[in-house]
């Protein structure tokens, strides 16, 4: 058999059915290594390099395309095994040069898009990325007819608020007897641990969401405690590595998550709650983590460090907390509606600011409907440089850069709350 050479890659040739695929692949990494010596000697400007980063991330949607629908054929024809491998994900690992756990998302991902035809779309006309593709698939095989709705989304979302939404289309996609499935999560939990090839220590765990979550909450809630102190001390640790250390101390008994501001949020629709299971789009989920049947909510409002959100579709009706005041109450509100920072596109999920939308100077009440949650980069903008923060005709937010000189509107004066 011939072999086809691609730019430092012998492969067997092509089959009949792909003969023109192989030129045209190599003629596009041609190119994009010729783009990328080219690089060097235009020098582009700070704001044409932004379109030119916008120009290679299509490129890498439309190549992500070609490589998901490539993998599906390995898959399923079973030429990895010619390969010597023991697997798609495998082959993949090794050709990619990335880890087999990466490998094996992208495989799964790859065979999701067969039972969803209009995310496979979406991705043959380059919308969707890798990570996308990933989180919409894992909802849309649950409930393929809201495929559209994810798609479109994609487009105006930041990645961490699309995954929040499909893990809410999870959620109200349960079986009917979600109860059988949390007592087999509890069945199978588990703690593994192994010696990695540079003699470092490993864990992997499997728990129930409700333990899951109060295990996360701690540990995220001390390793903000750490990155806070390492930050004042100079220190520039991966946040990982922080990671560690908080649970590292949480096991050793250095660090105590009760008095580490360990907060659990549990969504749950007020019907559902009364009935005993969700109906329909009605939600019982913790937030962050995934869904939970009805009785272990139930259960679980005896804990006082539980915040119950009572939600009716996307909206909040009531926020019931065991044993914080008011603040705390409007808060944790306001944690739930602004998972993330408001500024489209931003999608920052830490050390998030709470600001007045309307200056407290100036009048604006201390309301949900006149706070927001923005990153410290967005909040210093908008304090600091002159940005505006307001709703848009659909009710979504918009971020504005101060108007030019001399075109500044004419301030209003406005009166003090009370």
């Amino acid at each position: 058999m011939s072999t086809a050479v691609l730019e430092g890659h012998t492969t067997q040739a092509p089959s009949a059915g792909s003969d023109g695929v192989a030129p045209l692949l190599v003629s596009a990494r041609r190119s994009l290594f010729s783009a990328r010596e080219r690089l060097s000697v235009d020098e582009p400007d700070g704001n044409q390099a932004i379109e030119l980063l916008a120009a290679v991330a299509d490129i890498v949607k439309i190549a992500t395309s070609v490589k998901l629908s490539l993998v599906t054929t390995v898959a399923g024809s079973g030429a990895f095994r010619g390969a010597g491998h023991r697997s798609a994900a495998s082959m993949l690992s090794a050709i990619e040069g990335i880890p087999q756990g990466a490998a094996n998302s992208t495989v799964g991902t790859a065979n999701r898009l067969g039972a969803c035809p209009e995310v496979d779309d979406a991705m043959r006309r380059g919308e969707l990325s890798e990570a996308q593709a990933k989180v919409i698939t894992e909802a849309a095989v649950l409930v393929p007819g809201r495929q559209h709705e994810l798609v479109e989304a994609a487009a105006t979302s930041s990645i961490t608020e699309l995954a929040d939404r499909c893990r809410q289309i999870k959620a109200s996609s349960a079986k009917s007897d979600p109860m059988a499935a949390y007592r087999r999560i509890h069945q199978a939990r588990s703690v593994t641990s192994w010696t990695d090839e540079e003699g470092a220590f490993c864990l992997k765990g499997r728990f129930t969401p409700d333990v899951g979550a109060t295990l996360a909450a701690s540990l995220e809630a001390v390793t903000n405690q750490l990155f806070e102190e390492a930050r004042q001390s100079g220190s520039k640790d991966p946040l990982a590595a922080y990671r560690a250390d908080a649970l590292a101390g949480l096991i050793g008994g250095e660090r105590d998550p009760v008095h580490s501001g360990v907060d659990i949020h549990v969504i749950v629709d007020h019907q559902a709650l009364l009935r005993g299971h969700p109906e329909g789009d009605e939600r019982s989920e913790i937030e962050g983590v995934g869904p939970i049947p009805v009785p272990r909510v139930r259960d679980l409002m005896t804990d006082a460090g539980l915040r119950v959100i009572f939600a009716h579709g996307t909206e909040i009706s009531k926020v019931f907390h065991f044993k914080r005041t008011i603040n705390a109450v409007l808060a944790t509100a306001l944690g739930h509606r602004d998972r993330t920072c408001v500024v489209p596109g931003c999608g920052a999920t830490r050390f998030l600011e709470i600001d007045h939308v309307h200056p407290f100077a100036e009048g604006g009440p201390t309301t949900l409907s006149n706070l927001a949650r923005l990153c410290s980069w967005h909040h210093r903008l908008k304090s600091n440089d002159g940005w505006t923060l307001t709703h848009d005709d659909n009710g979504g937010w918009r971020f504005d850069p101060p108007p030019p000189f001399g075109e500044e509107p004419e301030l209003v004066a406005t009166p003090p709350p009370g």
